[in-house]
């Protein structure tokens, strides 16, 4: 392992390998993930709308349904099973689209080529923790960071409802920075964007959508560039021209 990931806390270590196993093939697994959900609310209202034996086109229904489902998931598991485990453009691009997040395809091109350091077209393992290890430790606001915020945001969305909650963050960032800098960036993504203490409502606390945080991350990566000196350097050269 390089000597950034090294520097990576094991609980977030986890969640890490956690997000990168769903990453992976992610555009095939989603499609089936979908038709698996249609399927099971069409076989929970089936159960729910009253019938009998004698009802037996619902039987039937039923049985081809619980079939279906079967099959699904057994493809599921093949995919997950393949021994070319990695992260492709395709994938990335279902990411963003399960999170709701319009991206362009010129965009998702850049952020695999961030990441890429082989050059292969993939993101493995070792390039995906380097890109985490790489972006929790940047203070000027450089380092290349929208793969990041997306797999931050999967992270910190441990019930995989494409939401996160307060409790949620929380939960990982106390380990990294520490109580006064976590509540600090509590304040930041759940708050009304004035520094003002927010009040905890909904599940868990509260909760915001990925929309909603890429806003807040990409707007405070900006804000940690512009106080670098680099930034202020290059914000002075502006000025005076």
């Amino acid at each position: 392992m390089d000597d950034e990931t090294k520097s990576i806390a094991p609980k977030e270590l986890k969640e890490l390998k956690r997000v990168y196993e769903k990453l992976c093939l992610w555009s095939e697994k989603f499609k089936i993930i979908e038709r698996l959900t249609t399927i099971e609310d069409e076989i929970l209202n089936l159960h729910d709308s009253s019938f009998n034996n004698e009802k037996c086109g619902k039987c039937n229904e039923l049985e081809l349904l619980f079939s279906t489902k079967k099959r699904l998931n057994e493809e599921l598991e093949q995919i997950r099973n393949r021994p070319d485990q990695h992260i492709r453009v395709q994938d990335v691009a279902a990411a963003f689209k399960s999170l709701g997040k319009k991206v362009s395809k010129r965009e998702i091109l850049d952020m695999m080529w961030e990441v890429d350091e082989k050059l292969d077209n993939v993101v493995d393992w070792d390039e995906f923790s380097l890109m985490f290890a790489r972006n929790i430790h940047d203070n000027t606001g450089l380092e290349p960071a929208g793969f990041y915020h997306m797999v931050q945001f999967m992270i910190y969305d441990r019930d995989d409802n494409g939401k996160v909650s307060v409790d949620e963050t929380m939960n990982m960032l106390y380990a990294r920075v520490g109580r006064e800098k976590m509540e600090t960036i509590i304040i930041k993504l759940f708050g009304d964007g004035d520094g003002s203490a927010f009040k905890e409502e909904g599940s868990q606390g509260g909760e915001i959508d990925f929309n909603r945080y890429w806003d807040v991350v990409e707007r405070e990566q900006m804000k940690r560039f512009e106080e670098s000196e680099l930034g202020k350097t290059l914000l002075e050269k502006k000025r005076k021209k």
